[in-house]
This record gives C-alpha cells, structure tokens and sequence, in this order.
C-alpha cells in the first residue's frame, strides 16, 4: 500500500484566506501551494498530458486570465507554450500563494472572479478556471460567468475545470453527506458541475462542450490513484476548520471525531477497487459577432 503524505505532515494550525466577503473554505499556506501542484499534475495526468483544451492560437500573442489562479501551477506550465509576447494573469482573492518566481510575461492581483476591473472588458482571448466550486455561492456563478462573458474579446474562450460525483463505499458516502451539509450551510454547489452547461449558455456562451476523465481514488490504482487520494484528501482535511466551527454538521463533534473520519475514508479508497471520480472540463466561446 502506498503510504499518504497526509500522515508524514505534522500538525500545524492552518492559515485561511481574509478577503472581504468570500466564502472560500480551503486554506491559504505553504501546505496548501504543495497540494495544489499535486492536484495540478494528476489532473494533468487525467486529461493526457494536456493543460490547454481550448483551441486558442498560441502564436497569436494572446491574453490570458486564470481565475482563482492559486500558486499558477496552471499558467507556469502553459506559459512555455505561448507566445513570449503572449500576456498571463493570474487573479485570486489571496496572494500568499502566488509564485515568487515567474516569467516576465505573467502577472498576478488580488481580485474576485465575480467582480473583475471595468477596464478589463472585451481585452482577454481565454480565461481559465478550476476548482471554484468551494469558492463561489451559488448567487455569484452566474456573475462570474457573466463577468468572464464581458472580460473577453468577441471568439475568445473559457476552460472551466470541476469535479463531480464520487464514489467507493459507505464511508465515502457519509462523507459525501457531510460535505453537502458543509456547502449547503455556506451557499456553495457541490455538484456546480451539473449546472455548468446551463449557467455558460445563460450567460451568453455557445459552441458548450465538455471534457470528462475518471480519476481512480486509492493505492489499489497505483501511482495516479495514491496522488489522486492523497490531492483530494489534502482537500477534505483541509475543511477541518469549517467543519468544526459549524458544530460537526451532525458528523463529527471534536477534532479527533474528524481526523478520525478522514482517516477511515483514506482507508476504504486505498482499499476498495474502483473507487474513482468524475472530473469535467467545460470550454465555451463568447459569440464572434458580440459587440459587449
């Protein structure tokens, strides 16, 4: 059985976002930057090797936005195939995640997806999302995608990536519970990937398609299935916090009663084969003929 980094990290308090207003529930710290590009490579490794799917023309110098950028592990691994005129930037409600280290052409700002600068509008050929789905409220999706719909020129594009369904065993699925309790309490939509298609179109978006890969989930799977658990558990125990200072949700009523679920939930994916999840990229494309 491959063993869980998880278990070789000691205990340390963590340290979350404080952006007025945001919902985001995982941390913002140094443990996080290494899980985020864990969490980079193995869905990489889920979609072939390949980081771009929209069929932007690399050679035509152009802009890019990744939202909710995180530690650009994303943007530092398409920049080598861009233009170097090309210009990157990264947006996050939180900079202590930002690389130190970056090519001139990238750059980052504290911003919201749901509120981006008015002089940002029509000036961006893709903009490029992942994992917001523990981030935005279900009122602010629509907003976002209608802030993305504005911020990008006539035939640019987005690549929205999120995960969906989840499976294993019973204790997979009382955690599944207490995380739909978690994003119920806090406004967020767990499954926002059965919604995409609809919000891109209501926004204005046509020519909609969607990517989706199965992730296998445990040792059993080899070395994809022992990084893909040990990304997504950096996932669940990071939410130890939220899930605590809600009461335990009904789930868990002290810090031990959650490593312990957590530890048990590691346990069954290691074990059960087959244990897998589904992950969907969305890209879409602002009309050519739109003049907003």
């Amino acid at each position: 059985m491959s063993p869980s980094i998880s278990a070789e990290i000691p205990h340390v308090p963590r340290v979350f976002h404080n952006y007025p207003g945001a919902n985001y529930i995982l941390p913002s710290d140094e443990q996080e930057i290494h899980r985020l590009k864990l969490q980079h490579d193995v869905l990489k490794a889920a979609f072939d090797g390949k980081v771009l799917l929209a069929p932007i023309k690399l050679h035509t110098s152009p802009f890019v936005l990744d939202s909710g950028t995180g530690s650009a592990a994303w943007l530092l691994d398409v920049a080598p195939d861009m233009s170097p005129s090309a210009i990157m930037h990264g947006v996050d409600i939180e900079n202590r995640l930002f690389p130190t280290s970056h090519p001139p052409n990238i750059s980052f700002s504290i911003n919201s997806i749901a509120t981006l600068p008015e002089e940002w509008t029509a000036k961006f050929d893709l903009v490029h999302q992942r994992l917001l789905l523990a981030a935005l409220r279900r009122s602010e999706w629509p907003k976002a995608l209608s802030q993305m719909f504005r911020i990008l020129r006539p035939g640019g594009y987005v690549q929205l990536g999120e995960a969906g369904a989840w499976h294993a065993g019973a204790v997979t699925e009382r955690h599944a519970d207490m995380l739909h309790t978690l994003f119920e309490s806090r406004e967020l939509l767990l499954e926002v990937s059965s919604d995409m298609s609809t919000f891109l179109r209501d926004a204005g978006f046509v020519d909609i398609r969607v990517e989706t890969r199965t992730i296998p989930l445990g040792a059993w799977a080899g070395q994809l299935g022992a990084d893909a658990r040990d990304n997504f558990m950096g996932v669940y125990r990071g939410m130890k916090t939220p899930v605590l200072r809600s009461g335990g949700l009904g789930f868990v009523e002290t810090e031990e009663d959650f490593d312990r679920l957590m530890d048990e939930l590691e346990k069954e994916w290691d074990e059960t084969k087959g244990a897998e999840m589904k992950f969907h990229i969305f890209i879409a494309q602002k009309p050519t003929e739109c003049t907003t």
